[in-house]
């Protein structure tokens, strides 16, 4: 049996019933009232024509009408209070909503499609800003204990020179670890300051054509430089034979790669192997950068674009790492409307591969 579900197949299903019943309704009182005037003008032909219809004859005409119109509008006002409900629901418990219960869900009414489709577009909001919470809190937190750290290593040492140094060298050991930390600072708050705005659509971009090819062999050229204290072959692989030229801002691409290829290094044994590919695929470039070192457990590998993530927290902060480097480049790759994706396997080694459009990104984020 069609049973419409939404009010406005309800509705067109009303008025079909009411035409019906109306039509039938008409049809049997005019055939009653046919026969009856038939009657009456057999017997009274002369009052009839004189006096005109009585009423008792033209009141079974109006009463279905009236019947009919009355039944509708029952029907009609049960029906929106049924629909209404749910939503008179929804907006009390809408304001039970507060930052710190955006747990809460609502259940879908069994009786009115529309309050449904609300309903469930509602706990999708609501999810998203369960998310987006969720995610600036621990975001607060990671900012707050990563500034915390070299704000104690300074504020220590800074006491320990008021109290205890003597020497020219002493202080000077001192302000020299002390800069180290506010150099740390200054690279996580550029860092986050870059993040925010790259997630808010403001990354600020040079937008130019730039020869991808020429960038990439700078960067082959800089990555043997740093590779030599390890003695770790790094090579450069092209799968065309042209130049390949490409839309997009050169700074912001050479960090984006520059990062990749120094912790492939950073991450390799001596005596490794870091691989630089580049290819074309119709409208889009791919570039892949590989290396034979320590890898990413699998475990890992889900959250390694997270601000602050660090597969192993000693190793990182022994190199300097501020656990931001890979959060930037998915940044810089979104900005670009690229993607990026890696693949690795513990003790074997990693791949990351960055595809980006040869036109450039569309110009939703600002350009210089």
């Amino acid at each position: 049996m069609f049973l419409p579900h939404s009010a406005k197949d309800r509705l067109v299903l009303w008025a079909i019933l009411a035409l019906a019943v109306t039509s039938t309704a008409s049809a049997v009182v005019c055939l009653t009232y046919s026969s009856r005037v038939a009657k009456v003008a057999a017997n009274t032909a002369t009052t009839a024509a004189g006096q005109g219809l009585n009423f008792n004859i033209l009141l079974p005409l109006i009463v279905p009408y009236i019947l009919v119109l009355v039944a509708l509008v029952v029907l009609f006002t049960w029906r929106v209070n049924r629909c209404i409900n749910p939503l008179i629901d929804l907006t009390q418990r809408c304001r039970e909503i507060t930052i710190d219960n955006l747990s809460l869900r609502f259940s879908c009414s069994e009786n009115c499609s529309e309050a449904n489709a609300l309903i469930a577009e509602y706990n999708t909001m609501l999810d998203r800003l369960e998310s987006g919470v969720k995610r600036v809190r621990q975001f607060s937190g990671d900012a707050s204990h990563e500034l915390r750290t070299p704000l104690t290593i300074l504020r220590g040492e800074t006491e320990v020179g008021l109290r205890w140094a003597k020497t020219a060298d002493e202080m000077r050991n001192i302000l020299q670890s002390n800069m180290e930390e506010i150099e740390r600072m200054g690279r996580i708050i550029e860092d986050l300051l870059t993040l925010a705005k790259s997630e808010s659509g403001e990354l600020p971009l040079s937008i130019r054509e730039i020869s991808l090819s020429d960038l990439l062999q700078e960067l082959y050229l800089q990555g043997r430089t740093l590779a030599q204290s390890k003695n770790i072959e790094v090579t450069l692989g092209h799968q065309v034979n042209e130049e390949i030229f490409i839309h997009g801002d050169d700074l912001r691409l050479r960090q984006l790669f520059l990062n990749l290829l120094s912790n492939a290094i950073r991450y390799t044994q001596d005596n490794g192997s870091v691989t630089i590919d580049v290819d074309r695929q119709d409208s889009r470039v791919i570039v892949e950068i590989s290396d034979n070192g320590i890898g990413i457990p699998a475990k890992h590998l889900p959250h390694i674009f997270e601000r602050f993530y660090r597969t192993d927290e000693a190793r990182n902060r022994s190199n300097g790492g501020t656990g931001l480097g890979l959060a930037i480049v998915k940044g810089i790759a979104d900005a670009h409307k690229g993607t990026i994706q890696v693949t690795s396997t513990a003790d074997v080694g990693s791949t990351f591969s960055i595809s980006l459009p040869i036109d450039g990104p569309k110009p939703n984020y600002k350009q210089q």
